[in-house]
C-alpha cells in the first residue's frame, strides 16, 4: 500500500471515528444504560414515561425535560470536588551551622497553601479520605425534587392535532372539542441521594529548595439514587391517562419509579508545581499552577471529562500565628458532561476563580489548628432554579372521550425545576487541627520538633447554597515527611 493511500485510509477512519462520537446519544431510547449520567433520564425507563394509552403520549423526554439542567450539574460539579492540599505540612531548612532542622512553628493549612516549600530532595506522602453526602444543589433540597411533565402535539385516530393549548370552543362557548385531554399533566416529585467516598494519596518532591512538584490522584466510589412518585393530574376528567397495571375498577394515576447504581475508580489526577518568588524574614510569595488531567470516568461522575489548568499566587507569613492567602483561576476544556448528552456534543466547563484566606496557629509542638474561608467564584455556568408551572384549569364535567365543558375550575399552580445560566459563588468555612503525635528526642533536647508524623482532621461547612453542597464535608489524613 502506497504511503498516500495509507494516510486517505487513516484519514477517512478518524474523520469516521469523529462523526460517529459527535452523533452518538450517550442515553439512547430503548437501550438500559448503566452509567450514572444516564440514571436522571431512563429513571421513567429507558422510553420514559409509558402511558396506556400510546396515542396521547406527555412531554417525557427527559432531555426536553427541567431535569436536563439538573444532570448536567450533577455531572460537573460532582467532578469538582475540593481536595486538600498536596503539600502543605513540616517543612525543611539548613541551619546555620549546616544542619537539617524542622521549622518550629505552625504545620500549615490544610484546603489552603503557604508559600514555603518543603527543602531540596524531600518527600511529602499524604493520604486523606473525604466524606460527600450532597444534599442541596442551587438552595433546592435533594429530596424534593418537583418536576411537571405537559403534553405535546399529537394526532389522534378520530380527530385533529390536540397540542396546541388553544383549542377552539364551540359556538355556544359552553364546551371544548378533543382537544381537552392536553388539560392533564404528569406531577413527579423525585428524591436524589449522592453520596461519594474519596481515597487520595498526594506525593510531593523537593525538587530544589525552591522548587516543589507534587501529584494528587484521587479513588472515588459514587453511590446514587433515585426515586420518583409520578401522579397523572386528571383536568380533562376523562380515564384517557393512566399508567399501565392493574388499580382494581379505577385507573392508575400514580406510579412510584426507583433506581440505585454504584460507580468507583480513579479520578482525575492534578500534577502541581510550586516554586518561592520571593522570600522575606518570614513573608514568602510563591507562583505556581494546577494541571487537571481527564483520566477519571466522567460518565460515571468520577471525573470531569477535560483538562483544566489553574494558575496561583500564594502569600503566607510564617511565625506560631501564620496568616496566608491562595488566590487562582481555572480554566477548563470541553467536555460531555457540560454538553447535550442527546447528541454526545461537548461544551467548554465554566471557568472559577478559587481562593483562601485564613491562618493557622501553632498551639503546642504536637498541635496546630487551622482556620480558612475556601470558595469558588464559577463564571456562567448552569443552574437550577425552583419556579412555578399554572396548569390549564380542570374541566367541571365531562362530556365524553376528550371533551369537557367550560367555564374550567381555577388552574393549580405547582412547583417546577428551570434552568438558568450566571455566575454563582460557592462558599465554605474550614476548621481543622493538626497533629504530630510523636518528637524525636534529639531535636525536642534542642526545642525544635522534628516529627515527621502527622495527622489531619478536618471539616468544611457550607456558607451558602451556591452550587452541588453538603451541609459539612469531613476529612480525615495522614501523613509523612522523608
Amino acid at each position: 500500500m502506497s504511503i498516500r493511500s495509507l494516510l486517505s485510509c487513516l484519514l477517512f477512519f478518524f474523520v469516521l471515528t469523529c462523526s460517529t462520537a459527535i452523533a452518538q446519544n450517550l442515553c439512547p431510547s430503548g437501550v438500559d444504560s448503566d452509567k450514572l449520567i444516564c440514571m436522571l433520564p431512563q429513571v421513567y425507563g429507558n422510553n420514559g414515561l409509558v402511558l396506556t394509552n400510546s396515542a396521547t403520549q406527555f412531554q417525557t423526554n427527559f432531555l426536553t425535560s427541567s431535569l436536563k439542567p439538573l444532570n448536567s450539574a450533577l455531572a460537573r460539579q460532582s467532578a469538582l470536588l475540593p481536595l486538600a492540599s498536596p503539600s502543605s505540612g513540616i517543612s525543611y531548612s539548613w541551619g546555620p551551622t549546616g544542619e537539617l532542622a524542622s521549622a518550629a512553628d505552625s504545620l500549615g493549612p490544610i484546603f489552603s497553601e503557604r508559600a514555603e516549600t518543603i527543602g531540596k530532595y524531600h518527600i511529602f506522602l499524604g493520604v486523606g479520605y473525604q466524606y460527600f453526602k450532597l444534599q442541596r444543589l442551587d438552595g433546592i433540597d435533594l429530596k424534593n425534587l418537583p418536576v411537571v411533565f405537559t403534553q405535546p402535539d399529537v394526532t389522534i385516530n378520530f380527530g385533529p392535532s390536540i397540542g396546541t393549548k388553544t383549542c377552539s370552543v364551540n359556538s355556544d362557548s359552553t364546551s371544548i372539542g378533543f382537544c381537552s385531554v392536553i388539560r392533564d399533566v404528569i406531577k413527579s416529585d423525585n428524591r436524589l441521594d449522592l453520596t461519594i467516598h474519596q481515597a487520595a494519596t498526594s506525593i510531593t518532591f523537593g525538587l530544589t529548595d525552591r522548587i516543589d512538584i507534587s501529584i494528587v490522584i484521587p479513588i472515588d466510589n459514587v453511590r446514587m439514587g433515585i426515586t420518583a412518585r409520578a401522579t397523572i393530574v386528571n383536568n380533562s376528567n376523562t380515564d384517557v391517562h393512566s399508567f399501565p397495571g392493574s388499580c382494581g375498577d379505577a385507573p392508575c394515576r400514580t406510579h412510584l419509579f426507583s433506581s440505585s447504581r454504584t460507580a468507583s475508580g480513579i479520578g482525575d489526577v492534578t500534577m502541581r508545581v510550586k516554586g518561592m518568588a520571593w522570600k522575606g524574614n518570614r513573608a514568602a510569595v510563591a507562583l505556581g499552577a494546577d494541571v487537571r488531567m481527564p483520566t477519571g470516568d466522567a460518565l460515571n461522575f468520577i471525573g470531569a471529562g477535560a483538562y483544566g489548568v489553574k494558575p496561583f499566587v500564594v502569600w503566607s507569613y510564617r511565625s506560631k500565628f501564620s496568616p496566608h492567602i491562595f488566590v487562582g483561576y481555572e480554566t477548563n476544556g470541553s467536555s460531555l458532561i457540560a454538553g447535550d448528552i442527546s447528541t454526545g456534543t461537548k461544551e467548554r466547563l465554566p471557568g472559577q476563580l478559587t481562593y483562601a484566606t485564613g491562618a493557622d496557629v501553632w498551639l503546642t509542638e504536637h498541635l496546630t489548628t487551622a482556620f480558612d474561608v475556601v470558595g469558588q467564584q464559577v463564571f456562567e455556568g448552569r443552574r437550577t432554579l425552583l419556579t412555578t408551572f399554572t396548569e390549564l384549569g380542570a374541566c367541571n364535567d365531562s362530556q365524553g372521550f376528550g371533551t369537557c365543558a367550560a367555564p374550567f375550575k381555577t388552574p393549580n399552580v405547582d412547583p417546577n425545576l428551570a434552568q438558568s445560566t450566571g455566575t454563582f459563588n460557592i462558599t465554605n468555612m474550614s476548621v481543622g487541627v493538626k497533629i504530630r503525635p510523636f518528637g524525636d528526642k534529639q531535636a525536642l533536647a534542642q526545642n525544635r520538633p522534628f516529627s515527621r508524623f502527622v495527622i489531619t482532621g478536618n471539616v468544611l461547612i457550607k456558607m451558602n447554597d451556591g452550587g452541588l453542597r453538603a451541609n459539612a464535608l469531613p476529612l480525615l489524613g495522614v501523613s509523612y515527611t522523608f
